[in-house]
Order: structure tokens, then C-alpha cells, then sequence
């Protein structure tokens, strides 16, 4: 009875999980990004698209090489991504896209993108030369402009594309004419192209003169030393457009044959060159074989088909829980040995480096989209499998409503809810009037399941104020995994809000100066409709819990941001917070004690300047008074200022004659004002003569 318990339980889980597995949201890549060509200055153009019409969210990312797991976002739009101009540093880049539904992710192969290009310089330009009739091989040198992919060489004779069946084109660019006759004169131009359809870029003109003849011997056929020189080998990817050249020299002049063994090949008249429209893998060498009377000689040249890669091994895994999971990733065609690596849902799994993942004891929560990547330094490929696990226990539905309650008056509203259980559950909208509940038509509700959810959002086209109060009920029921009359029910519900739509719009100080370590109070006065709900960052890093208008801060220092976001948009601002030095008391006292000596010296030094500033003034005016004194008396002049007059009486004295004599009266002597007056050392005041007396 155990034994057939266990095979009912085990059929009944089989028969639920491909029910299941049916409406899931396991997806793939129709198609993915390829490696491509884009010239230099225009436009790249990659697109992506998956197995599903499920709305999804793509990103597109630019790797520096295969070993660079998080790149760099690109904008891109949609499943297209147009980018440009481009330019090199685009060149040997990889470029992936990612798709996300209801958050499984999905990544892309990476593609190999290169930018072409042809210089217009030539870097050696053939020459006029002439020689004999008969000399056995005479060389036009040329080398071509640089490019990518490698430029290849034409000539081009009178005007006239060259293939002439006694003539090649040597790995270096130079023309090599065998057994030289008088129909070989004429005028020669190099022209350099390039296979991604860039424009041809021609040197200048040289003449061949042939002139006379020479008596020239048989020789067998002989190798070009030019190839050997130039160690010549052919190297690209994988589909790649590729030149090959067939030369060798002789008397009489061979023919020459070219084996490349692939299709899509382009040939010359004579042999001398072929065209490879796609490089295959399995390309390994090109066989160039050179024949006249005398022998034969044949040369094999190498091809070394880079950027082959092929990953294989995804598929759809369905187990029951506690079977062990196993998911093989094998490749081939690899030029390296390939690193492997491991992603679930998009994220990458920590040390799953083997190309083989294993999971002993899985969950349902094991279940997902899982990726494996196997990459060298030219390629990285990827293989998808879709993995359900399926619970051995029933989990009662439960659904949550996860959308915001408001709708925009005349425009779509959308409601979500998401479903869970075991077996997954079946939702279903209503609307609640007043008196009566309805269900919603099908035909208005999208439903996306994963492998243990399902999400059903309801869209609600035109929204008026008939909708305003209105209360839509999501309802969900699952039923038991061994008795499918037990159902499990539970319902969540909402109240729509119907408002005007209105922008959100912020005003917040643009800086603010606190003390190192006191709180400050930001205030981010926010308007929109619907309300927005904010969010605060600091240094473009997001304050956890911070969803108000008013953020108090922990008195720490740097740039704050409030982000108001609502059905309209998304708008922020800053502010840079700027944090006053704080001091010690020492250091306090030294501050004071060095402003209070910087205040005396100022003191003292303006002390001087008034100090100096007098004594020059006196200066100047005792010079005056003394040039005005030496002045006057140069001129016989008593100033007429107050003076006292002294009378004094008759006082003998020494005459010329050696008498006697008495001064006369009324003789003015200094006055008080005089003698008051300091005089200079420089200009002592001058004696008058007695003799010459100044007039009364």
C-alpha cells in the first residue's frame, strides 16, 4: 500500500507540474546579438527578441572582453539597440543584451563587434621602372594604407582592373610580372581595398618602360621568397571575408591552381588570388600549387579560425523536491581551453566554474532559468535551462495586491497582484460597487506566471471619477495536491483614488553649514499628484527608512539628495552639507593668543604712523617759517607782526674811530613770537651788519 501511495503522490506531482510547466514563464532567445562589422563614423545596430510576448525590461551592455561579466549600460531601445558613431574604441568589443520578465533574467551570447577603416596613405607608392624584354620577373613595389581588417592589393594596368595570367600580387602589395614582354608596357596603379565595402584607395601612377631584349634561360618553378619572408598565413574569425594569394615564379610561366576546399570561394581568371566569403571553422589550409614543363611546386598556407565556440546542453528540467539536479554545459570548436561559469535568473553563481552544476536537495525556490557560459578570449556563448521544481507539499494560496492605489483621471490605470501556493494559484479581478461585486473580463487582466507565481494585472482604460472609491479585489484559490476537492481561497483588495496628474516638483536649500557632529534638519518640500513618495541619499548612496519630507542628519558632512517620484515622473535635488571645524581648548587659547599679538603689532604699527606722521608736519612747517624769515631779511623787511619795542638807555659804544657811541632809540630787537620760533640747524638765521643798520 506504501509502495502504490508513493506512485499515485508521484504521478499526481507529474500531472500538476506539466500542467504547470505549460502556462510558466520559461523563455529563451529566439534570437541573439551576432558579431558584426560597423565602419568607422557610423551607426551600430544590434537587436535581440525571446520566445515570449510578455512585456519585458532589456538592457544592453558593452564588455571589454569575454572575461568582463558586468560591462558597461548602454541606452538602447527595446530588443534594438542603435549606438554611434562609432569609433575605436568601440573596436574588439563584445556587446550582450538581457531580457527581464517579472524577474527572471535572461543574458545573451556576447558579440564580437570590430570597426573598419581604410587609411589614405600608401605607405610605399610604386615607381616608374624600365627593363628588358625577357627578364625573368620585374617587381612594382607597393604598401598599401593600413586598415581593418587587413588591406589586400589590385592593380589596375592603363586604367584597366589587372589579371593577367604572368603576373601575381606578393603578400606585401608589391606586382611581380614574370617573363616581361613588350605587351607588358604601360601604366600601373596600386589600389588597396578593403572586404567590409570600404572605398578603394589608388597610389599614384608608374610607368613600365620596356625597352631591348635579354636572353633569358628556363627555370623551374620556385618559390616567391616574399611569402616566406613575410611568414604568410591567414588569420581571422570564424565567417569571416578573407583574401588568399598563389604566387610563384618560373620559365615558362606557370599556372597557377588554388585549393581551398570550401564553398562560397571567388576566384581570379588565372588563379592568383581567391576570395573567401565566410572563413569555416574547419578551415585549416589553403593549398596554392605553381606548375610549368620544368616541375612543379606547391605551397600550403596555413588558416587559423579564431572566435569558434559552440556551448550546447540546455533544455527543460522538471524534478520533484529533494532530487538531485544535474545540468551539463558542453562545447566544442573552442580555440583555448574555455572557463565555464553560472547564472540563475540572471545572477551569476558564486564558484560555478565547472561545466557541470549540480544541486543535491532542491526546492521549489531552486527553480528558475539557469545559463551556462563558456567563454575564450574570442567568444563567449551561453545554453539555457528552464528548471521547475515541484513542492511534495501543498501551500495554500496566498495573494498580495502590489501596486499603488491611485489612478490618473483620463488615463490607464494598472492594477497587480501576485499569486502564490503550491500548486501554483488561478487569480482573478473583481470590482465592488456599492450593491454588487463583478468579476473583471479576461480580456483586461495580463497574466505572467513564473514557476512558483503568477502575477495578473488588471488594466483600467480611461479612468474617470465614476472609478473614484471604487474597491477591486484580487482573488486567488489553489487546491490541494492529494484531494482536489480541498481549495484553498484568499483574496487581497484595494481602493482606487482617482486624482488630477500633477508633476512632482522638490524646493530644498541648495548648502547649509552645520557644527561637525550636530544633527541638521533637512526639509524637502515636495507637491505632486499623485502624493510622490521620497527618498533620501546620501553621497548617491540610499538612506535606508528615510521616506518622509523632514530628514534629520547624524551631523555628518556631504551631499544629500531627496527624490520625489509618482505615476508622472521622477525629480531630485541636493543640497551639500558642509560640516565648521570644531577646536579644542588649547588650541582656543592659541588662537586667541595669536590674534591678541597680531592686535598689538597692528597698535604699535599705527602708533608709529601717527608718531611719524607729526613730526613730519612740524618739520614742514618750521622749514616754511624759516625760508620765509630768510626771506625777508634778504630784503631789508621786519615782519609787522606784534613786537615790543625796548627802549633802552644810551649805551657807549665802540665807533670806528675808537670812540664812544651811544644806540640810537627805537632800534627793534627780537620779540617774544621770534624767540619762540625753533630754527633750523641747516639755515641758522644771518647777522646783520652793524654798519647797515635796518631801517626804523
Amino acid at each position: 500500500m506504501a509502495m502504490l501511495f508513493l506512485v499515485l503522490v508521484v504521478g499526481l506531482v507529474g500531472v500538476l507540474t506539466q500542467a504547470q510547466d505549460e502556462s510558466s514563464v520559461a523563455f529563451y532567445f529566439k534570437s541573439e546579438p551576432m558579431d558584426t562589422w560597423v565602419s568607422l563614423g557610423d551607426t551600430l545596430t544590434l537587436s535581440c527578441s525571446t520566445s515570449t510576448d510578455v512585456e519585458k525590461t532589456w538592457t544592453w551592455r558593452k564588455h571589454s572582453s569575454t572575461a568582463d561579466s558586468t560591462g558597461e549600460v548602454l541606452e538602447g531601445s527595446g530588443d534594438v539597440l542603435e549606438y554611434g558613431p562609432a569609433n575605436m574604441d568601440l573596436d574588439n568589443t563584445f556587446i550582450s543584451c538581457s531580457a527581464d520578465v517579472f524577474g527572471t533574467q535572461l543574458i545573451s551570447r556576447y558579440a564580437l563587434v570590430r570597426v573598419s577603416y581604410l587609411d589614405s596613405t600608401f605607405q610605399v607608392e610604386p615607381s616608374d621602372a624600365t627593363v628588358s624584354a625577357g627578364s625573368d620577373v620585374v617587381r612594382l613595389e607597393c604598401v598599401p594604407p593600413g586598415g581593418n581588417p587587413p588591406t589586400f592589393v589590385t592593380w589596375t594596368k592603363n586604367g584597366e582592373d589587372l589579371d593577367a595570367g604572368n603576373s601575381y600580387v606578393d603578400p606585401l602589395g608589391g606586382l611581380n610580372i614574370l617573363n616581361v614582354e613588350q605587351g607588358d608596357e604601360g601604366v600601373y596603379t596600386c589600389v588597396a581595398n578593403n572586404l567590409q565595402g570600404e572605398a578603394p584607395v589608388s597610389s599614384r601612377s608608374a610607368t613600365l618602360t620596356v625597352s631591348g631584349t635579354t636572353t633569358s634561360s628556363t627555370l623551374p618553378v620556385a618559390y616567391d621568397v616574399s611569402f616566406a619572408y613575410s611568414r604568410y598565413r591567414i588569420t581571422a574569425n570564424e565567417g569571416d571575408a578573407v583574401r588568399v594569394l598563389c604566387g610563384f615564379i618560373g620559365n615558362p610561366t606557370p599556372t597557377f591552381s588554388l585549393d581551398i576546399g570550401t564553398e562560397g570561394v571567388e576566384t581570379s581568371a588565372y588563379n592568383t588570388w581567391g576570395t573567401i566569403s565566410s572563413l569555416s571553422a574547419d578551415t585549416t589550409s589553403v593549398t596554392c600549387e605553381g606548375r610549368n614543363s620544368l616541375g612543379t611546386q606547391i605551397m600550403n598556407i596555413p588558416v587559423h579560425v579564431t572566435g569558434t565556440l559552440q556551448v550546447e546542453g540546455g533544455r527543460v528540467v522538471t524534478i520533484l523536491e529533494g532530487e538531485e539536479l544535474t545540468m551539463v554545459c558542453s562545447e566544442s570548436l573552442a580555440n583555448g581551453e574555455p572557463i565555464f561559469s553560472w547564472y540563475k535568473n540572471g545572477q551569476r553563481l558564486d564558484g560555478q566554474t565547472s561545466r557541470v552544476l549540480e544541486i543535491a536537495n532542491p526546492t521549489r525556490t531552486d527553480s528558475g532559468m539557469y545559463q551556462c557560459f563558456g567563454a575564450t578570449l574570442y567568444a563567449k556563448e551561453q545554453s539555457t535551462f528552464a528548471v521547475t521544481v515541484s513542492g511534495v507539499v501543498a501551500v495554500p494560496v496566498k495573494v498580495t495586491v502590489t501596486s499603488e492605489q491611485y489612478g490618473l483621471m483620463g488615463a490607464t490605470a494598472q492594477l497587480s497582484c501576485v499569486g502564490e501556493g503550491n500548486p501554483v494559484p488561478s487569480v482573478t479581478w473583481h470590482r465592488k460597487d456599492a450593491n454588487s461585486e463583478t468579476a473583471m473580463p479576461i480580456t483586461q487582466v495580463v497574466y505572467v506566471e513564473t514557476f512558483t507565481q503568477v502575477l495578473a494585472i488588471l488594466n483600467i482604460d480611461n479612468v474617470s471619477m465614476e472609478d473614484d472609491g471604487v474597491q477591486y479585489i484580487c482573488k486567488g484559490d489553489n487546491s490541494d495536491l492529494y484531494d482536489t476537492s480541498v481549495i484553498y481561497r484568499a483574496d487581497s483588495s484595494i481602493t482606487m483614488q482617482v486624482v488630477d496628474p500633477i508633476e512632482p516638483s522638490i524646493s530644498l536649500p541648495s548648502s547649509s553649514s552645520i557644527k561637525s557632529g550636530t544633527p541638521l534638519t533637512l526639509y524637502c518640500s515636495v507637491e505632486g499628484s499623485p502624493p510622490p513618495t521620497i527618498e533620501w541619499f546620501l553621497n548617491d548612496v540610499l538612506v535606508e527608512g528615510a521616506e518622509d519630507e523632514t530628514y534629520v542628519t547624524d551631523g555628518g558632512a556631504g551631499i544629500y539628495k531627496c527624490r520625489a517620484t509618482n505615476l508622472l515622473g521622477t525629480v531630485e535635488q541636493e543640497v551639500i552639507v558642509e560640516s565648521r571645524p570644531t577646536y579644542s581648548g588649547g588650541e582656543i587659547f592659541l588662537i586667541l593668543l595669536i590674534t591678541a599679538f597680531l592686535l598689538v603689532v597692528v597698535v604699535v604699527m599705527l602708533l608709529i604712523l601717527v608718531r611719524r606722521n607729526e613730526l613730519e608736519r612740524r618739520m614742514k612747517e618750521a622749514n616754511a617759517k624759516d625760508e620765509l624769515l630768510l626771506e625777508n631779511e634778504k630784503r631789508g623787511y621786519t615782519p609787522t607782526t606784534p613786537q615790543v619795542l625796548a627802549m633802552t638807555p644810551s649805551v657807549p659804544a665802540a665807533s670806528t674811530n675808537g670812540e664812544l657811541g651811544m644806540m640810537q632809540e627805537g632800534v627793534p630787537v627780537v620779540t617774544e613770537v621770534e624767540c619762540q620760533t625753533p630754527r633750523s640747524i641747516l639755515s641758522p638765521r644771518p647777522q646783520t651788519p652793524l654798519n647797515n643798520p635796518p631801517p626804523v
